[in-house]
């Protein structure tokens, strides 16, 4: 194998692990939107997200990381689109940040008889 074949052979494999890294930050991203969506009991729209930027940034310590911001849409009452984002240093979820939205109503249960059940009359 001659010196230029094991550079390109080198590059290749560079390329292809920069790949996987990429496809496994965004279906961690891709998960964290759902995860938030479904917390503010919203709707995520075309199960998708998308890069919307890449860059380098250096975090506390030193370390140059690349920071990955994902963009998604949402919708809080099945009409409305809503736009929210998800940050990303290296593999790890930074921060998910959503639109104002709507708050749902919460959902009261009665149950019947529930003060006859050893709970003192007031």
């Amino acid at each position: 194998m001659t010196t230029a074949e094991l550079i390109l052979l080198c590059t290749l494999g560079a390329l292809a692990l920069a790949w996987f890294e990429s496809m496994r930050a965004r279906e961690r991203a891709l998960q964290a939107a759902r995860e938030a969506t479904t917390a503010a009991d919203c709707q995520l729209l075309d199960a998708a997200v998308a890069l919307a930027s890449l860059r380098l940034v250096r975090e506390e310590g030193g370390m140059l990381r690349l920071r990955r911001v994902y963009r998604f849409e949402f919708s809080d009452d099945g009409e409305r689109r809503l736009a929210g984002t998800v940050t990303m240093s290296g593999g790890r979820v930074d921060r998910v940040d959503m639109a104002p939205h709507r708050e749902r109503v919460p959902v009261w249960t009665v149950i019947e008889g529930g003060r006859d059940r050893g709970f003192p009359r007031l």
